[in-house]
């Protein structure tokens, strides 16, 4: 069957360069391939099986998505389905050529014992050298990881490939790792720009509308936010424990805690913080040893509070410090305010306040302005789904004249707002696994759909909605869903209904209508993989609408801080910016960048949700400029353009470009030439005349100093401003890397580039390198440039600017400091381009002593050193 399939269409361009990048990613045994929805990923995997040549197992995780595998296979690999059925199995233990599964299937013979698993791997082996395809292998149930990686263990000679449209970039990092150890690192990736770039995905934006919670729901918010700020009032005032906190042991004699306070610096830092905010002073002790001064402490936070909280009730001294009794009348007040989850003290949003936030009825009164305001622009054309993540049935009122007070958000809800606001001209419908609500009016559309889909009416069983009317709920028989998803995604794509809700458990993963033009996410889900696949439904373009421009709305209640006007970013907002993290768009600015991240639409610059929520209905009506600023925005890109993994970095050592060189050359310089001036003017002192004295030290002052002014000049040029250092700091870097082996090719094959973000901070890109060779790139920098943890070998330098010393750190990243060779390499790399600095190997008593400093300080000015990566088309 192998030798016979042939792939029969055309390849698109990105997936020709995932094909053509395929044997050289295969060293290794495996390939790992993202593809956003819509890009062929299940072509892909037909045709690297074909290539590979071998009996093939492929895992997927539902039915729905196995049986997607045979349908690709017929007719665009082979002809005649019934001609083949042999070599196709759908029964892991009875495999073929292609044995198609799920991964339940996998566990439930794992779960029955050793020897029907024995069994199973005896069988597979039997079709010789196995192609094992892990199809959306990732937020599976531990259980099934289990089988899935005996699986892996017993088969030998396997290649394995892995192909996701949504990698569990936010998982626990747990999760992650099981995912990694079994599908490598990425080697290829097809991203949603490269698809509309192709015409495969429509133009689309992302929009938010804001609420304002109840007064219920302010009300509990506000009452924790005010027990919070009197707790911590309370503990600044206590003398008797600001007193207790200052004759801590790690603060007054440091020296004899390193150990201890190199496990945990950011307690010792908070402790410093909590001090210096009661207006206390630090021991001098521990400021001498930490090289850390009261200037260069961060002012009280939550994030601070937190740390000095969870140190106070878990840390062993701190606890001794503190007394048995405060301490348990602290851990009483927290877990009275809610601030204890899962053992660490938390003082952002509770959980019950997160969740009030999340499912705030607020929001209702956004989804009623959305569909209104879509209505109004799109017409007729409109196709608005709004998912949900409840049914929530019993909201339904009972009678027509029955108040309506919902008390949550879901489906059913959602449906009584918008009936109720008048909204029912836009054929509005329910479809969930439970609940199917239909207009009256559509009745005779149902039937004729129904007719043509060979479903028997008699199935099909209407029941009245005394307190929804004009609606009536359907009911088929034998409890099955399938018949009322075809019928109702037909009658929305005719457009006989026109604002459609559902759950996003039955339509945000495998249901397909691409007439869907707006999307509303009335969802709680924050993760990367439910995020991709509900916007995933509604950027398909739709044959029957070529001009397609798909708008996808957010939801966020934010609450006012405090009692003023400024909105804070908690709450629902914390979830948001975790979902916009997934994905890359287009801004609502001037700028060009397609990038991810919520600073794209610009709401910082808006003040408040009225603003904020005109904005993005004026956005939402120009469907024209959407397209446009698409078309502007993937205008420069070559053909080989796809979205580059950056990093984002707010801190570089830029200050040693002055304080470590140019001030010791431009220093050495002056001096050096005004003593050759001196020996100058001596030799000439017989001439007489002040005037003439003067110009002539000063004259050959600047001569003499010009060698080493022309050299400081040049440095200023390369490392004088953020960019500048950043880049230099990343050649340094990528020649070390390279040096290595780490990158696989010449330094030269690399670029590095520097630029400015939409939020205006410096993105740092290495060009010419593979997915896999962006992350060890990135992995580095980030141990350079972030926070330091434990390295084996620092970098050292001492700036004195303006006559103020300190002592800067650097983490040597780990794929360097394996070797003390790689390590100072990297340390005469950082000297050639950056400046001045010695290495320190961090294992020694020296070492690890400067290691607690470079810690502590790292910690307090943990905001400077602040590390993010980005997705950016380029």
């Amino acid at each position: 069957m192998l030798g016979k399939m042939l792939f029969k269409g055309t390849w698109r361009d990105y997936q020709a360069r995932v094909l053509a990048e395929m044997d050289r990613h295969l060293a290794d045994g495996r390939l790992h391939i993202v593809a956003a929805p819509g890009s062929g990923k299940t072509v892909l995997g037909l045709e690297a099986m074909r290539q590979i040549g071998r009996p093939a197992l492929i895992l997927s995780p539902s039915i729905t998505i196995r049986d997607q595998w045979r349908e690709r296979l017929f007719p665009w690999f082979l002809d005649d389905r019934h001609g083949w059925d042999a070599h196709i199995s759908s029964d892991i233990e009875t495999p073929a050529t292609m044995t198609i599964a799920t991964y339940q299937a996998l566990h439930a013979i794992y779960a029955m014992g050793e020897d029907r698993f024995d069994a199973l791997i005896v069988a597979l082996e039997r079709q010789g050298p196995l192609t094992l395809i892990v199809d959306e292998a990732h937020h599976l149930r531990r259980e099934w990881w289990s089988a899935l990686f005996a699986l892996r263990d017993r088969l030998k000679g396997t290649v394995l490939i892995a192909l996701t449209a949504t990698p569990p970039y936010d998982a626990p990092l747990s999760e992650w790792n099981r995912y990694a150890a079994l599908c490598g690192p990425i080697d290829s990736e097809i991203s949603v720009p490269e698809l509309v770039r192709n015409g495969d995905l429509c133009p689309h934006q992302d929009h938010v509308h804001f609420s304002v919670p109840n007064q219920d729901e302010l009300t509990i918010l506000l009452e924790r936010r005010a027990a919070i700020t009197a707790l911590v009032a309370g503990l600044l005032g206590d003398a008797e424990l600001v007193a207790c906190l200052a004759a801590h042991p790690w603060l007054v004699e440091p020296e004899a805690h390193e150990a201890e306070l190199f496990e945990r610096p950011d307690h010792l830092t908070a402790l410093m913080i909590f001090l210096q905010a009661a207006g206390h002073a630090i021991p001098r002790a521990a400021t001498r040893l930490l090289g850390v001064g009261d200037a260069e402490l961060p002012p009280l936070s939550a994030a601070w509070l937190e740390r000095l909280f969870d140190g106070l009730l878990n840390e062993p001294r701190s606890k001794v410090q503190l007394g048995d009794a405060r301490c348990a009348e602290l851990r009483r007040v927290l877990n009275t305010l809610g601030a204890v989850q899962n053992g660490r003290v938390t003082l952002d949003e509770s959980k019950p306040v997160f969740t009030a936030m999340a499912g705030s009825v607020a929001k209702l009164g956004s989804i009623a302005a959305i569909v209104r305001a879509e209505a109004v622009a799109m017409g007729d054309g409109l196709r608005l789904v709004i998912l949900s993540d409840r049914v929530r049935a019993d909201e339904l009122p009972p009678r027509a004249d029955a108040s309506f007070v919902p008390a949550k958000l879901g489906v059913a809800p959602i449906f009584e707002t918008l009936r109720r606001a008048g909204l029912v001209e836009n054929g509005l419908a329910v479809l969930t696994g439970t609940l199917v609500i239909l207009p009256i009016a559509a009745d005779i559309a149902l039937e004729a759909e129904a007719t043509a889909a060979r479903i028997d009416l008699a199935r099909i069983r209407r029941r009245a909605l005394p307190g929804c009317p004009g609606h009536v709920a359907l009911e088929f028989g034998g409890g099955e869903t399938q018949p009322a998803v075809l019928l109702v995604t037909r009658l929305f794509q005719r457009g006989v209904i026109r604002v459609l809700i559902g759950t996003q458990a039955l339509l945000g993963e495998g249901w397909d209508a691409p007439a869907i033009n707006s999307l509303i996410l009335a969802s709680n889900a924050g993760s990367y993989m439910l995020s991709n696949q509900m916007r995933g439904r509604a950027i398909r373009i739709d044959p029957d609408q070529p001009g397609k421009v798909a708008a996808i709305w957010h939801l966020a209640t934010v609450a006012p801080r405090g009692s003023g006007q400024n909105f804070s970013e908690e709450s629902d907002m914390i979830a948001l910016v975790r979902r916009f993290d997934a994905f890359e768009g287009i801004s609502n600015g001037e700028g060009r960048m397609i990038e991810n991240g919520i600073g794209r639409l610009g709401l910082d610059a808006l003040d408040g949700p009225d603003q904020r929520n005109a904005a993005s209905f004026a956005s939402a009506r120009d469907r024209a400029r959407v397209a446009d600023k698409w078309r502007v925005s993937l205008g420069d890109a070559t053909s080989r353009s796809h979205v580059r993994c950056v990093a984002e970095a707010r801190y570089a050592p830029r200050q040693l470009a002055w304080a470590d060189t140019l001030q010791a050359l431009i220093l050495s310089g002056i001096s050096g030439g005004a003593l050759s001036a001196a020996g100058v003017v001596r030799q000439f002192a017989h001439l007489g005349g002040a005037a003439t004295l003067a110009m002539l030290f000063f004259g050959a002052t600047f001569v003499y100093a010009l060698p080493k002014l022309a050299l400081a000049a040049r440095l200023w040029r390369r490392n004088g401003t953020l960019e500048r250092s950043l880049a230099q700091v990343g050649r340094a870097l990528c020649a070390s890397l390279c040096h290595a082996g780490a990158l696989g090719r010449d330094e030269t094959d690399y670029e590095i580039l520097v630029r400015r973000s939409l939020s205006g901070h410096c993105e740092v890109i290495i060009d010419g390198a593979t997915r896999a060779e962006e992350r060890v790139f990135l992995d580095a920098l980030a141990e350079l440039l972030g926070p330091i943890q434990n390295p084996r070998y620092l970098l050292v330098r001492r700036s004195a600017l303006w006559g103020r010393s300190r002592m800067d750190y650097h983490a040597v990243p780990a794929s360097l400091g394996v070797r003390k060779e790689l390590a100072e390499h990297f340390l005469g790399e950082w000297r050639r381009r950056v400046g001045s600095s010695r290495l320190l190997f961090a294992r020694t008593q020296e070492g690890r002593r400067a290691l607690l400093r470079a810690r502590v300080q790292s910690f307090a000015g943990g905001m400077q050193r602040a590390f993010q990566r980005r997705s950016v088309w380029m």
